[in-house]
């Protein structure tokens, strides 16, 4: 059941892609700098761009299929968008195995936290596929920030700020908590029928 699951979702391949994704990363990172922790805008984009293969996952080929099943979707749509955080948060800190640090690891949870809280919010209003365009957008709007400066600045750019940051952390539960609640209830919007794959 978990596995016809998993392969209705494309989540094999996904996790694939996502691998690739830190990788690349890795190598970008690798051509500037020989040792040393990853650099604070590479950090920040590769939270977004390992999350974003996941994101598509978040929902089915067909809508109208899933709606027959008796199964209790919110807990399953919890346990999903948690799951698609906690992979990227071990691909991020696993990746310290070939010598990439991408920050503390308490760092690495905060953003990964708060960016699936903003992809989850994404899926709920304008579905799954388009919604790994919204954790790209907030990464690199993060990665022109700055640690540090006045309280607003540290809601604003809570990707950048140091681990421990009082007001990074709280922006990161806030959008997690939005995210979970939104995803967990709505789902997602129901696909006009135009939409439809071909033989439904």
């Amino acid at each position: 059941m978990t596995g016809r699951y998993l392969r209705a979702r494309r989540v094999p391949a996904a996790l694939l892609t996502s691998v690739g994704a830190v990788g690349s990363v890795m190598a970008v990172w690798a051509l500037f700098a020989a040792e040393g922790p990853v650099f604070p805008v590479l950090t920040v984009l590769a939270v977004a761009l390992a999350l974003a293969p996941l994101m598509p996952t978040l929902a089915g080929n067909d809508a109208a299929l899933e709606a027959t099943a008796a199964l209790p979707w919110p807990p399953r749509r919890l346990a999903h968008l948690i799951a698609c955080g906690a992979v990227v948060t071990g691909l991020l800190y696993a990746a310290r195995l070939g010598g990439a640090d991408f920050g503390p690891a308490g760092q690495i949870v905060r953003n990964v936290a708060g960016l699936a809280g903003v992809a989850g919010l994404a899926a709920a209003l304008f579905g799954a596929g388009p919604g790994w365009q919204a954790p790209v957008v907030v990464a690199a709007v993060q990665a022109l920030g700055a640690p540090g400066g006045q309280a607003w600045r540290q809601v604003a750019y809570w990707m950048t700020q140091p681990a421990g940051n009082r007001p990074a952390a709280v922006t990161a539960v806030v959008l997690l908590l939005a995210g979970l609640t939104a995803y967990a209830v709505r789902g997602g919007p129901t696909p006009a029928a135009s939409e439809a794959p071909v033989g439904q």
